[in-house]
């Protein structure tokens, strides 16, 4: 099929596109990488009046590591954060999920503050960004305001984003070196979005774990942070009955829903399982696993 028509605008400065967004005209969609925007034109799912294109825009191209962490900006390739010098040290998680997202040729194209912007509940980046403690920084004509990823995300293709705001960039925390990390998922084929998906990040001090976050996708409405298996670790030394008594807090935690590609008990029972594999992974790169 092909998209309906529409007006087609590009600007070159983020007041102009900020003063477009403004207007607060219906229909206004904002095009960067365009990897999922485009199929949902092209089988006509949406109708916008106009799309903005906005990888003319000056600044959005940021990427920038220094003591406070990473930024990334709107307009910033998948493709390109993957392959950014040191990234794997860094942001270990952040290296390690990226080959994940999509495919290598929609990873070239796509742009991670698009992948969080859509808010696909089964894509990696959102959870890592919740995971993280990420901030996003939202900009409307005059002012801006920053929210955390855990509260950026409202539902299926829902985020806090407002009709005048746009997303500019992406800030994710500064790693604490020494953390343990991990991401499990399972998909139908590689590429595929995440039918059930674990992300585990520990922190060590002392021989026992001091912080735990653990974040659970691909089986609700959004990602979701799993405070009680969290808190089952933490201020503990961690052992194989312990991760699966957090794994076991995952199952009866988190929501999970059934649809064509999978039922409710599946991710149920598989979260389970990755969680552990996850924290496990975690432990061992935290140096809080025995031996």
């Amino acid at each position: 099929m092909k998209p309906p028509p529409f007006d087609y605008i590009d600007p070159t400065s983020l007041p102009e596109a900020l003063s477009l967004l403004a207007a607060r005209e219906e229909g206004v969609k904002i095009l960067a990488g365009g990897q999922s925007l485009m199929p949902l034109l092209n089988s006509r799912q949406i109708r916008p009046r106009r799309l903005m294109d906005v990888n003319r825009v000056a600044g959005l191209d940021v990427l920038r590591q220094d003591g406070d962490g990473l930024k990334v900006g709107a307009t910033v390739r998948q493709r390109e954060l993957e392959r950014y010098p040191g990234l794997s040290e860094f942001n270990p998680l952040l290296a390690e999920a990226l080959p994940l997202v999509g495919h290598f040729p929609t990873r070239n194209r796509g742009t991670v503050c698009g992948s969080l912007a859509h808010a696909d509940p089964a894509a990696e980046l959102p959870a890592v960004a919740v995971t993280q403690d990420a901030l996003l920084t939202l900009q409307r004509k005059g002012s801006q305001r920053v929210v955390a990823a855990g509260k950026f995300f409202r539902g299926p293709h829902q985020t806090a984003i407002e009709p005048d705001e746009m997303l500019t960039h992406i800030s994710f925390p500064a790693w604490h070196f020494g953390d343990g990390w991990g991401i499990e998922h399972v998909t139908r084929r590689p590429g595929d979005f995440a039918l059930v998906g674990v992300v585990a990040v520990l922190t060590a001090a002392r021989g026992a774990c001091v912080r735990a976050r653990l974040t659970v996708f691909g089986t609700g409405d959004t990602p979701q942070r799993c405070a009680r298996a969290e808190s089952l670790l933490e201020g503990e030394a961690l052992s194989a009955p312990l991760l699966e008594r957090s794994a076991a807090a995952v199952q009866l935690e988190m929501r999970a829903r059934n649809d064509l590609r999978a039922t409710a008990e599946y991710r149920r029972l598989a979260a389970g399982a990755l969680a552990y594999r996850a924290l496990l992974r975690a432990a061992k790169r935290a140096g809080l696993w025995p031996g």
